[in-house]
């Protein structure tokens, strides 16, 4: 009698762990089992098993097997875990140690380990089971797995067919080798190219690592793809490995030979961006003697279960079978399949991974084949560089930024903002907002915010108003289960243009320049040129250079050596000042300023005795030019005086070249100042026949007669920062804002005047509710040139003494009031409040001027001295400033001054505070006034 089945040499291959067996089940839901035909399938779910688990098969006797990969092969086992951790564990139904029921029912036990750790120690174990049943078998089936091949064939002896042939040549190489065989043992024939062979026991066989058993009615040869025996073979353009071999078993009286080929598809499988196709050939000369065969059915599926036809239609798979080749098409990310994330060289790549399944069943002559393939397929890596969008409206000034898209596995782990290294939650303790963003098909987005003042945010400037802002990224990124890590480094720029750049303005009088520099919003970084010398140093203070926090002012002589002399003519000189204003870094010009003025200048005098005094100036026409080389027409007559830009000559009418010429009464003498491409033409005009009447007289010299002559004189009225009335606000400068019940520091000044015997006064000073001088209501806070004694808050005078800046005390007069407001009742009036001087100009060396004599003026003398003053040589004038305006606050209350008919009020409110912006514009009167002629 023949053996029911192979039992022998197990124990020797296998190592065998006898130990107490955990009986305690899986937590509920944690893994899932399935039948599918001759594969028993189980899947554990990541939460259950996590990173470090293992699975060991239970034989009939309750022994643990530990399975190593060579065993797996061997007994017809696989594992795999999926990118999101999940693990799927495949057992053939005739795997070692399932407990198989007349080939119809299997039974499975298996042992999972789950450690905490990597060292695998202190693991929690479970038992899982179980049965699948399997029936009917065809005549041979060949299973073809990711890590093996499998062939089956029924065993037993069939019924002599009338056209049986032996037309396999495997046949009779084999036979001499059965026949000489000893009586009652199982042998292995394996078929080499060129007619080579390989004989083994079972025992040998299954030593080399080849999976040989029998059950109640099927013979089974497993071996790994890579098995010694195995041999390549390109079949209709698609790779396959190919065992051919010959199991037999003789007694005493029969041979049983049986054809154990077996060959699957190691590729076959060509890709697209967009499509997978993988082929397998329909026939398949090893396992079948002649090419005629009868496909009864082709089925193909996904993750070991078939698929039916409206499926395969709905996710786009395409199968066909032609006369050679069965073709599978699968479109890129079709259901079924999962994409993963993978990095190459520190680049994000991708690739798409499915199991599809084929299952074609033939018939060659009166057995059936039913050949199955799992075939994983994983695309090659596709590039997926993430994308980094600047989704930044600059007038928001804030970085609004997408990096993206990734897979579910990628997670952000870290960026780097400039120098600094965050992780999210520091990103976002930080004010950045970083936000994950899932979409419905599981890909995501990452977005950040960062405000364009952050520290890490770089500026450049593009003058004159666009400044670009700088975000310089590094995320560092990190891809699950395998934790690879991989970085995209980014800058995002925004431009914007939000500079206010500085401005210049200025003006002229009748001897210098007047600028100031506002500084604009990006502070004070840059530096000013006067012509071509920086402003610094010793320039300050020649320049009378004053500054605060928004401006700065200065004052440049019309004839100082920066500025430029652009034209001259007899009667003055136009000069031009130039203010640059070049980066502190980059020395590109920021900002620039002309301001050219024509200036009354005296350029030649004409004596009586004869003689000229010419003055030449450099032109900035005339570069190169030197003062010192000029000369007359007569190149021996240099100048008298000269300096880097000035030269002067004097000069006889009858000497250096000098011509003379009439014009009916007039005798007129000319010359020129000359150099290379200068030239300056000067002369002298004299009437002819003029008679002076002079008559000789011998008597006592009269006292000396002062001839009155006329002149311009300006009173300007300013507004000082401080008591110490060393800086003055300027027309930039307002509005300034001020508390009330602040004092407001007054100086009125006699500009221009040169003589030490005028003196400036003030007779009455007052405030007014509109710019004109006479309007009601009023209030005096200066009243015969004291202070008003019916005001409780007293106007305080300062004293005036010499400086750099103040030459003669006596044109000059200070005051100090305190802020108050108009009222109607208990409530402040909304509007502007002008101040206003009376001022009276006259000879310090009067005695008999009570106003000279630093006296207050009594009512009727005031009134007598005014009409003196206009008929008896003092000059009387107005100046005024303002508006001053009062900000208003419904909170605080005004009491009224005494005396004024409740119409003037001051501030006098414990609580809060109320501000006062103050305008104040000098309103210059002019006058005449007798200037000495001696």
């Amino acid at each position: 009698m023949m053996p029911c089945c192979l039992r022998f040499g197990i124990t020797l291959l296998l190592a065998v762990l006898v130990t107490e067996v955990w009986t305690q089940n899986p937590p509920l839901g944690s893994v899932r089992t399935e039948c599918q035909g001759s594969v028993m399938m189980m899947m554990l779910d990541k939460s259950f098993v996590g990173k470090y688990f293992r699975i060991n098969v239970i034989d009939n006797k309750g022994a643990l097997v530990s399975l190593s990969p060579r065993l797996a092969a061997q007994c017809g086992y696989s594992l795999t875990v999926d990118f999101l951790g999940n693990a799927k564990f495949l057992a053939s139904v005739l795997s070692c140690f399932a407990q198989n029921t007349n080939d119809e029912t299997y039974k499975l036990t298996v042992q999972i380990s789950v450690f905490s750790n990597s060292a695998m120690t202190s693991a929690s174990s479970y038992v899982q089971s179980m049965t699948c049943r399997y029936s009917p078998w065809a005549e041979r089936e060949i299973l073809c797995e990711r890590n093996y091949m499998e062939v089956s064939v029924r065993r037993g002896v069939p019924l002599i067919e009338p056209n049986f042939v032996q037309d396999d040549p495997d046949w009779s190489l084999a036979y001499p080798e059965a026949t000489a065989a000893d009586n009652s043992i199982w042998k292995i024939v394996f078929h080499l190219p060129a007619n080579r062979k390989t004989t083994m026991t079972v025992a040998q066989a299954m030593t080399n690592g080849y999976g040989i058993n029998t059950t109640p009615t099927r013979i089974l040869v497993r071996a790994a793809y890579n098995s010694t025996e195995s041999q390549p073979q390109v079949i209709q353009t698609v790779p396959m490995a190919v065992l051919r071999s010959t199991t037999f078993y003789k007694q005493r009286w029969m041979v049983m030979m049986v054809d154990t080929a077996v060959t699957c598809p190691t590729d076959g499988t060509a890709f697209t961006e967009q499509m997978i196709t993988w082929n397998v050939p329909r026939v398949l000369p090893p396992l079948v003697p002649t090419p005629q065969i009868t496909t009864l059915d082709v089925q193909m599926g996904v993750d070991g279960r078939k698929l039916d036809p409206a499926t395969i239609h709905n996710r786009d798979y395409k199968l066909d079978v032609g006369p050679q080749l069965i073709t599978v098409k699968i479109p890129v990310g079709a259901d079924g399949g999962y994409y993963k994330s993978h990095v190459l060289d520190n680049t994000y790549v991708i690739s798409y991974s499915i199991e599809p399944m084929l299952e074609h069943t033939w018939q060659d002559g009166p057995e059936k084949t039913k050949y199955t393939v799992l075939h994983p397929i994983t695309t090659p890596f596709m590039p997926r560089p993430p994308v980094v969008t600047n989704n930044t409206v600059p007038k928001a000034r804030v970085f609004n930024v997408t990096l993206g898209t990734f897979l579910p596995d990628v997670e952000l782990v870290k960026i780097i903002v400039g120098p600094e290294t965050l992780t999210v939650p520091e990103a976002n303790l930080k004010g950045y907002n970083v936000q994950e963003h899932v979409f419905p098909n599981g890909s995501k987005t990452y977005t950040l915010q960062v405000p364009f003042e952050d520290p890490n945010v770089k500026q450049k400037v593009t003058p004159p108003d666009t400044r670009t802002y700088i975000l310089p990224l590094t995320y560092l990124l990190n891809i699950v289960p395998e934790n690879t890590p991989f970085t995209h480094p980014a800058v995002v720029e925004a431009i914007l243009k939000d500079i206010i750049p500085p401005t210049v303005t200025g003006y002229c009088d009748g001897a210098a320049f007047y600028t100031m520099v506002t500084y604009g919003n990006m502070g004070r970084n840059w530096i000013p040129f006067v012509g071509s010398r920086e402003l610094g140093g010793s320039l300050l203070a020649l320049y009378k250079y004053n500054a605060n926090a928004t401006n700065f002012w200065m004052t440049v002589p019309y004839n100082s050596v920066d500025a430029t002399y652009e034209v001259i003519s007899s009667s003055g000189i136009r000069s031009r000042l130039d203010l640059t204003l070049k980066d502190i870094g980059t020395m590109v010009v920021v900002a620039d300023f002309s301001l050219s003025c024509s200036f009354p200048t005296k350029m030649i005098d004409c004596f009586t005795n004869g003689t000229m005094a010419a003055l030449a100036v450099k032109v900035e026409s005339v570069p190169s030019l030197s003062p010192s080389q000029l000369t007359l027409r007569d190149q021996s007559c240099r100048p008298l005086q000269s300096d880097a830009i000035n030269a002067v000559f004097y000069f006889n009418v009858n000497s250096c070249g000098t011509t003379r010429r009439f014009d009916n009464n007039l005798l007129t003498y000319e010359n020129e100042v000359l150099f290379t491409s200068y030239r300056l033409r000067v002369a002298c005009h004299y009437l002819v026949n003029d008679t002076k009447v002079v008559q000789f007289l011998y008597q006592n010299n009269p006292a000396p007669v002062v001839q009155p002559g006329l002149g311009d004189l300006a009173v300007i009225m300013r507004l000082a920062l401080d008591s110490t009335y060393n800086d003055f606000y300027g027309a930039r400068d307002y509005p300034v804002v001020k508390y009330l019940r602040r004092p407001l520091y007054f100086e009125v000044e006699l500009l221009y005047s040169r003589d030490p015997q005028a003196e400036l006064f003030l007779e009455n000073c007052w405030a007014t509710y509109s710019a004109d001088r006479n309007s009601s209501p009023k209030w005096d806070v200066v009243v015969d040139s004291c202070e008003n004694s019916a005001d409780e808050y007293l106007t305080i005078f300062h004293p005036v003494s010499s400086n750099a800046r103040v030459l003669f005390p006596s044109h000059l007069k200070r005051f100090e009031v305190k802020m108050f407001s108009f009222t109607s009742g208990r409530d402040a009036l909304k509007g502007q409040i002008y101040f206003h001087c009376s001022v009276v100009i006259c000879d310090s060396n009067r005695p008999s001027d009570s106003l000279c004599s630093r006296r207050c003026i009594p009512g009727k003398q005031r009134l007598g001295r005014s009409a003196e003053g206009m008929d008896g040589g003092a000059v009387k004038a107005f100046v005024s400033s303002g508006p001053i305006e009062l900000k208003r606050d419904g909170s605080l209350h005004f009491m009224p001054r005494s005396g004024q008919f409740n119409v003037w009020s001051l501030l006098g409110a414990a609580m809060g505070v109320c501000s006062v912006v103050v305008f104040v514009a000098g309103v210059v009167y002019f006058w005449k006034m007798p200037k000495s002629v001696y």
